[in-house]
This record gives structure tokens, C-alpha cells and sequence, in this order.
């Protein structure tokens, strides 16, 4: 029966309905980058009120589609849904033949609203209808702990019926907050830090600091796979190979300091691309007692030297927390990949409660300016 009817897609964008006065910029962002994730799908999409409207080409695999949307920051929600007229006794013959392929013992959720108030009937008229209906079919309904949710709406020119609702990923529509730094390792929780900045409105431009021995090798690394696998999610970005044995070699003096003066070489280098790229901010992966460098004072000694803000959006997770977003997002399968991580240095005794004058002192001895500006001159770069 559905065959007869128009089936859409109804994009809800939640948060960005709290944007005011600016909320038109992150909508059109939005769009823009459903656009590009859907690519050469067939399908047409226009903006209504408080949603976007997709409506698949004729003979289209919404499939496809839907798993664009799965990967768009910014979506609330979406429901595939099936367009007929506004009348109260079609929705529900359309709810009903919908409701038919689930099995009795499927508990469900009803969500009915009228929209226009002209209609003969309202929403809480809907409602009952549809529970009654529900209830002769020997299904049971529940506010909470339900197995499906069926959603009425009643506009002026059309109701709309569904069943299949999606949680899309929240947040912001990447590129809308800007572009920021990404410190980027071979590890498990860099990446999902960078998932999290995407998530935020942040476009990425990536930098990793490698122990091979050139950024051909580097680039062609597991790196090459996380990255795309992050791209995934928004196709835009840039990142940055660069080396570290500048580093390395100045930094053999620095003893129990060596992985804090590791950090605070990245944070700079960092801050160097991001002021060349007109980015905000820098994100790094790092939670707060993990590792030796993380611990609260380390934290504050490695970025004193640095102007821009360093946020850390792992900040408070745990490993398990942060392994469960990496394998959600799909990251964690590369991550934990064989690869020597410059992060992973060996120092032996690492400080744990570092003094900022002491990194300063440092800092100024092995030259650590001139360390990242001739780090940058070997670095290469790749965009998209």
C-alpha cells in the first residue's frame, strides 16, 4: 500500500533552532554540507520552517542517502516518512498499513501533531485515533521503553506518517565555527578528539608529528586511513606531516621534562599553522591523568608559552569512554594498529608536576622557536 504514496525524508536540525538572529547561516551551512555528502545522489531538498525536506528521485535507493545523513554533525533527527493529504481518516489508514509489518508483540510510542490549526480535527483527536487503532490491532503503547515510534503530522497541504525515526549526530554543521588545529597521533584518542571538534562546528586542518624518515612515508601510513575514515564524516581538510629528529636531537638534555618539552613543540607548531591558516583555536586528544604529561600541572606548564586556546574535549573521559566512541565512530580498528608514535617517548622518571618557569628555562636552552620554525620548513602538506 505505502507504493501509492510520496516517500520523503523530514531532516530535523534541533540545536541550530537556538541560534536567534544567526540561525540562517548555520542552516545554510547545513545544507550546503548535505549537499556534498550526498553527492550524486538522486534526490531534491527544500528548506521548511523548522526542518529540511529530501525527496528522493523516482526509482532512487534512499539506502544511500540515509547513511549520507547517518554522517552529517548538525542533523538532530530524521524520519522516513510517507506524504498523503491532510485528512484524519487517510493518515490513518496509511499509520495503520505502516504499524502491519511489525510484530504484536512491538511496543510503540505515538507522537501526533497538527500543525495547521483549520484542520476539523486536533491534535489530541489524532492521538486518541491512532492509539485506538493501535489497541484493535493488539499492540501495546508505552512513553518510555517503546520499541518504535509512530509519528502524525498534520500540515495545511499534507500529512506525513512514519515509523522509521533516526537519532542523527547533534552538534553543529562542520565549517561553521571555523577551522581549528587538530593534533593529530597515531593513537586511539586523538582522532576521536578530532571527531568531537568536527561535531562542534570546526573544520579540521590536521597536524602530525612523525618519527619517519620522511612525510612520504608518514603520509602513507595507518594515518592515511584514519584520516579518511574522519573525512568520512566531512570531506574538507587539511593536514600537516612533520618531522620530529629536530626536535629529538635538542631535546636530548631535557631529562625528566623530555615528554613535556615533546608537547609543548607540537602546541607551538600548532599555534604557528593556525595563526598561517586563520584558525580559532587548537584541539588536542589528551584526558586528564591518563599519562604522565597529563596530569593538571603538566597541562598548564605545556601550553603557558602558547597564545591560542588549547581545548581538549576528552578532558574528563576515561579509556574506556574514549575506546567506545572510537570503535561507534570507526576509528578504533586503525588506531590500534602497530605504529611508533613519537607521543609514546620512553622518558624515564617523567616529571609529573612540571613548573612553567622550569619549561620556560628549557624552552629558551635547546631553542625550541628556532625548533619549530626549521621543523616547518621540512613539513609537507595535503588538501583537499
Amino acid at each position: 500500500m505505502e507504493g501509492r504514496y510520496e516517500r520523503i525524508i523530514l531532516v530535523r536540525f534541533g540545536e541550530l533552532w537556538l541560534k536567534s538572529k544567526n540561525r540562517g547561516t548555520y542552516i545554510k551551512k547545513l545544507v550546503s554540507n548535505i549537499r556534498e555528502q550526498l553527492g550524486s545522489e538522486k534526490y531534491s531538498l527544500e528548506l521548511e520552517h523548522d526542518r529540511i525536506i529530501i525527496r528522493p528521485g523516482k526509482d532512487a535507493n534512499i539506502e544511500p542517502i540515509k547513511s549520507g545523513l547517518d554522517r552529517v554533525f548538525g542533523i538532530s533527527g530524521y524520519q522516513v516518512s510517507y506524504v498523503t493529504k491532510p485528512q484524519l481518516e487517510e493518515m490513518l489508514k496509511l499509520a495503520r498499513s505502516l504499524a502491519s509489518r511489525y510484530d504484536k508483540k512491538t511496543i510503540f510510542k505515538i507522537n501526533a501533531h497538527r500543525s495547521y490549526k483549520q484542520l476539523p480535527f486536533d491534535s489530541a483527536e489524532l492521538y486518541e485515533k491512532a492509539s485506538g487503532m493501535l489497541r484493535r490491532m493488539g499492540y501495546s503503547m508505552a512513553p518510555r521503553g517503546y520499541d518504535k515510534e509512530l509519528v502524525l503530522n498534520a500540515t495545511e497541504d499534507s500529512g506525513y506518517v512514519s515509523i522509521e525515526k533516526v537519532k542523527g549526530l547533534g552538534g553543529l554543521p562542520v565549517g561553521s565555527g571555523g577551522k581549528a588545529v587538530i593534533l593529530l597521533s597515531g593513537g586511539i584518542d586523538s582522532p576521536v578528539a578530532a571527531w568531537y571538534a568536527m561535531k562542534r562546528g570546526m573544520e579540521p586542518i590536521y597536524v602530525h608529528v612523525h618519527g619517519f624518515s620522511s612525510n612520504e612515508e608518514a603520509s602513507n601510513s595507518k594515518l592515511k586511513e584514519i584520516v579518511a575514515l574522519l573525512a568520512s564524516y566531512h570531506q574538507h581538510y587539511k593536514i600537516y606531516y612533520v618531522p620530529s629528529h629536530i626536535f629529538q636531537v635538542g631535546a636530548i638534555r631535557t631529562g625528566r621534562y623530555e615528554l613535556i618539552m615533546m608537547k609543548v613543540f607540537m602546541l607551538l607548531l600548532a599555534e604557528r599553522i593556525a595563526v598561517n591558516q586563520k584558525c580559532s583555536v587548537v584541539f588536542t586528544g589528551e584526558s586528564l591523568g591518563q599519562v604522565a604529561s597529563q596530569t593538571p600541572e603538566n597541562l598548564a606548564a605545556e601550553e603557558h608559552m602558547v597564545r591560542i586556546p588549547v581545548l581538549r574535549p576528552l578532558i574528563g573521559f576515561d579509556k574506556e569512554e574514549i575506546i567506545s566512541v572510537a570503535r561507534r565512530i570507526g576509528t578504533y580498528s586503525y588506531s590500534i594498529l602497530p605504529y611508533k608514535d613519537v607521543c609514546s617517548i620512553n622518558a624515564r622518571n617523567p616529571k609529573i608536576k612540571a613548573d612553567a618557569r622550569i619549561v620556560a628555562d628549557i624552552s629558551k636552552e635547546i631553542k625550541i622557536k628556532s625548533i619549530v620554525s626549521r621543523s616547518l620548513k621540512l613539513s609537507s602538506s595535503f588538501s583537499t
